[in-house]
């Protein structure tokens, strides 16, 4: 199944399936919770089958063969994506051209159906050149600068694997950032990189749920400004209290008030391929199976309401 004729223009050459409902994949988790049928796909970030590499100055990021071929016996025949982490596609000096090399050699061992990382940087340089590392993703600023920047780095993906690459929306929390009056904010950027570059967005529920929350916005009317014709996959996710923040934790289960995001988006965004659940891999495993099946279950019966709901207005 194709994007519809609002997308088709702009589309990769490839066709873009509609998945359903599915995780990411863990390490510690037992193959048999992947083959047991609740999973339509899995979501893969291939650096966590990685280790670095220093060569000089340099840091590389290496496969390993054993790991990648354990996620595969695991996974079995389930259709993958891939949800990249370590891009840095904000950072202005430049990208990671070690995520880009490495991601060249993780498709050509496991072809994934699309691909998407963080609206964020993470890396900069010191006074002497040195790059630095943030510890975590931080917002790009709604600029023109911005937007040049990133849009011009996503053509690059777009070209360079001919598949669909999303953008995910990011949990922000440095308010009054530099703006330009025509861009706006969080989703005047999301817009305008998306309009610039004919790439899809990654709408993080749980991520517009925490902006919501911290900066004392209204999440559904942050979901009604997003550019929802792009929106291709959705995240949902818990998290938890931490120094007075609201934080896109990956901890616990679904809030309710993100549920019920998801239900007022599915009505909204016509060409949602797949709906993940996100949890980081430690808390994935101290929640446990039953758990993570019962949120697997919630989501699967909201994405059927909306699909069948869909289907009959549109006859």
């Amino acid at each position: 199944m194709r994007l519809d004729a609002t997308l088709t223009q702009a589309a990769p050459t490839k066709t873009t399936e509609v998945l359903g409902v599915g995780v990411p994949y863990f390490v510690g988790m037992p193959p048999d919770f992947y083959q047991s049928g609740l999973l339509d796909f899995v979501e893969v970030t291939p650096e966590t089958l990685c280790r670095p590499r220093q060569r000089g100055r340099r840091t590389s990021l290496e496969l390993l063969p054993d790991q990648i071929k354990r996620a595969q016996e695991s996974c079995g025949s389930l259709p993958m994506i891939v949800h990249g982490v370590e891009l840095s596609i904000g950072s202005a000096h430049r990208w990671n051209s070690a995520y880009v090399e490495m991601l060249d050699q993780f498709y050509q061992q496991w072809p994934f159906l699309w691909h998407s990382e963080h609206l964020s940087f993470q890396t900069a340089p010191d006074a002497d050149g040195t790059e630095v590392e943030a510890g975590v993703p931080l917002p790009m600023p709604p600029t023109r600068e911005a937007v040049e920047l990133v849009a011009g780095r996503c053509v690059e993906l777009l070209e360079r694997y001919e598949l669909p690459f999303l953008l995910e929306n990011p949990a922000h929390y440095l308010p009054g950032l530099p703006a330009d009056a025509e861009i706006g904010d969080e989703c005047g950027l999301m817009r305008a990189i998306l309009e610039k570059s004919n790439c899809y967005q990654l709408l993080d529920l749980h991520n517009v749920y925490c902006n919501a929350i911290n900066n004392r916005l209204d999440g559904f009317d942050l979901v009604d400004r997003m550019p929802l014709q792009r929106v291709m996959e959705i995240h949902i996710a818990g998290g938890s209290w931490q120094e007075g923040f609201w934080a896109d934790a990956h901890d616990s289960r679904v809030p309710d008030l993100v549920w019920q995001m998801l239900e007022y988006t599915l009505g909204r965004a016509p060409n949602v391929r797949a709906i993940v659940f996100e949890l980081l891999e430690q808390h994935a495993l101290s929640l446990g199976t039953e758990a993570i099946e019962e949120e697997l279950a919630h989501a699967r019966g909201v994405w059927w309401l909306s699909r069948r709901n869909n289907s009959c207005a549109a006859r």
